[in-house]
């Protein structure tokens, strides 16, 4: 068949179309029903038959809209709103987030520090069994017994969890009394140990099992570290001041060999026996403990954002933030999702610290997510924080579709009325008409006779609502019966002139079905970002369709494996009637969107063309700043292939790159 036939073939049609234009409507459908009855019936395929608002229409039907949607924080108003605000500066620069102080040490931080029974060490010392060792029991025993005998408990912690650069500001051993003996008061003391022992070695005699104390009930320091006077009867927690003594550990200013607790004067003092919790407790809650306060020599600020609400239960889709960090500087940023605010218990712990400029994000739908900004420096330079953007995608809570007025001829009364849809828990469909064309709305429902109904044109207004923004109702279709006068239906040249119509266009389809059309390019760097876009199909702003993005992210991680190659290598995957086609280069990506059969030689040229490009472009793009102003004029390069690039027969100097 040759394009002259085709040209006439096509003439054809559209000269069918427009004789047959007054009796074949695009939406509603009519169809006979009876000998004087009609049904129109409204798919919504053709959503220019409508007027719609946060409803899609298609094929399948009418449902909500899939939004997707984005959160930004720019402005000096914007990031005032945080929770909570620890050494930053939001005046200074507007629009800024920066440190308040960075001339001082960074602000005290607040440790717990409770080692398991594997990593802890700690027994007691029994005058009584001079050989026994009690490395497994779940006291800590300490006073003096009756004959002449008596307890000294040791402790030994491993290494402190603190910054290499940390300053340790205090420290506070805290033992907790659960075992009362009796009520005689007691004096407590605690002192530095000053030989290597062994917890389950350690004996009255001997500090391993082999090697003896220089002196029998161990070797310490008898210049106590701290002292708790008057202990009687009253269990819980007990605190002593080693902050001396922990410090000489930190700074190895004296050997880490742990510490005793002991009676004070335990070899003359009156009879009285206290018993705290070793790290074999049953109790965890009990186990010993050191509270540690520490600075490092460095500013830290902390902004921890209002919780951002999505307007409903959302799909979290991406993080994404710009900052200036001079050297040795850092700026991290953490997320946490959940259901409620003020932020409980239920919310999702804190996430690991996204890499910089952030990345898409996947995590169960919630209705809020908060973010952490910490910004530190070791120097005067702070860093500047301009933009922190969250974005998610969900249905719209409520949207509405409208029918253009219908008023088919020779009309004698409407009937019944009927909406086809499915309406998962937590959803509703409502439905309304109107007689003067939308000025006035009267309440319908499924299956109800409108035959009261003024005979009049009709419009159909339905509703959409949901209360779970994850899910949306959705109408197939709406079907209406009316009476019209005897001798309105039948036009015997109709169906013919259908059948004809349909005839010519299966033609055609069958001349053009190879068909192949590009109507979209996305050039994406290995980090996920995009960096440049044409076409229908290419987004307009990245944060807008970062729910498409993060598809082919995902498509790019698990279908391209191993590390980062020379390039070369091609993939494709399917989006409803489109196919993407991704071509693989040494830092990027190269995403084609189209529909149709795709020529032969599309995926030599695709990645002859990416090669070019990163060629051409390797100074600015393999290490992206993230601006599109530096990328030159890639979006003309992008909109040239886009053109006739894929489809251009390849020859010597086809492609001039503007880089």
């Amino acid at each position: 068949m040759g394009r002259r036939w085709s040209l006439a073939l096509v003439g054809a049609i559209l000269l069918v179309a427009v004789v047959l234009a007054p009796i074949v409507r695009a939406d509603p459908a009519i169809s006979r029903a009876a000998a004087d009855e009609v049904l129109a019936e409204w798919r919504f395929s053709n959503p220019a038959n409508y007027t719609a608002s946060d409803v899609d229409l298609g094929p399948a039907g009418a449902s909500l809209t899939w939004l997707s949607l984005s959160h930004r924080e720019t402005t000096r108003s914007d990031f005032s709103l945080a929770s909570s605000l620890a050494n930053i500066d939001l005046v200074r620069t507007p629009g800024r987030v920066l440190l308040a102080d960075t001339s001082q040490a960074g602000p005290l931080q607040n440790i717990t520090f409770q080692p398991d029974p594997a990593s802890m060490a700690d027994s007691f010392l029994y005058a009584g069994s001079s050989n026994q060792n009690y490395g497994n029991a779940a006291q800590l025993f300490v006073g003096n017994w009756s004959n002449g005998t008596w307890t000294r408990s040791f402790l030994q912690f491993p290494a402190l969890p603190l910054p290499a650069n940390a300053t340790i500001v205090s420290a506070q051993l805290e033992l907790y009394y659960n075992f009362v003996i009796d009520a005689t008061p007691m004096d407590i003391s605690v002192h530095a140990v000053t030989s290597n022992w062994t917890e389950f070695g350690s004996t009255w005699n001997s500090a391993d099992g082999i090697a003896p104390w220089n002196a029998a009930g161990g070797d310490f320091d008898p210049t106590a570290v701290a002292t708790v006077a008057g202990i009687t009867n009253g269990t819980g927690w007990y605190g002593w001041n080693v902050t001396s003594l922990v410090v000489g550990w930190w700074t190895s200013a004296v050997p880490d060999d742990g510490l005793m607790v002991r009676q004070v004067s335990d070899t003359s003092a009156v009879m009285g026996q206290k018993g705290f919790s070793s790290s074999e407790d049953p109790n965890t809650t009990r186990w010993p403990r050191l509270q540690l306060a520490y600075t490092t020599p460095s500013s830290h600020g902390r902004l921890l954002s209002a919780p951002i609400a999505a307007g409903g239960l959302a799909q979290w889709t991406g993080l994404w933030w710009n900052a200036t960090v001079p050297s040795g500087a850092n700026v991290t940023l953490r997320f946490r999702t959940g259901d409620s605010v003020p932020v409980d218990a239920a919310w999702s712990p804190w996430s690991a610290p996204l890499p910089i400029f952030g990345m898409p994000i996947a995590v169960p739908p919630t209705h809020y997510l908060q973010y952490l900004l910490d910004l530190f420096t070791p120097s005067a330079t702070s860093p500047s924080v301009q933009d922190v953007t969250a974005t998610f995608t969900r249905y719209a809570l409520t949207g509405s579709v409208e029918t253009e007025e219908f008023d088919p001829d020779s009309l004698l009364s409407w009937g019944l009325l009927t909406i086809n849809s499915t309406a998962p828990a937590g959803t509703s469909v409502s439905a309304a008409y109107s007689s003067d064309n939308g000025t006035s709305w009267l309440p319908a429902s499924s299956d109800q006779d409108l035959s009261a109904a003024l005979v009049h044109g009709i419009r159909l207004q339905i509703t959409f609502a949901t209360n779970d923004t994850l899910v949306s109702p959705r109408v197939e279709s709406v079907t209406l019966r009316y009476r019209i006068a005897s001798g309105a239906l039948g036009n015997p040249a109709v169906s013919w002139g259908i059948a004809f119509f349909a005839f010519l266009t299966l033609l055609v389809l069958l001349r053009l079905r190879w068909h192949f059309a590009a109507t979209g390019l996305l050039l994406i760097h290995a980090d996920g970002r995009v960096v440049g876009n044409a076409g229908a199909d290419g987004p307009r702003d990245e944060v807008a369709t970062s729910a498409m993005l993060t598809l082919v992210h995902q498509f790019v991680r698990d279908s391209f494996q191993g590390p980062q190659g020379t390039g070369g290598e091609l993939k494709s995957f399917q989006v409803d009637d489109k196919e993407v086609t991704i071509a693989k280069g040494a830092f990027l990506y190269l995403a084609l969107v189209g529909k149709g059969t795709k020529p032969r030689a599309l995926a030599s040229r695709l990645v002859k063309f990416l090669s070019g490009l990163e060629t051409a472009y390797r100074p600015r793009l393999e290490k992206w700043d993230g601006l599109r102003s530096s990328t030159g004029d890639l979006d003309a390069d992008l909109s040239w292939f886009l053109r006739k690039g894929y489809h251009a027969i390849a020859r010597r100097g086809a492609v001039r790159y503007h880089a």
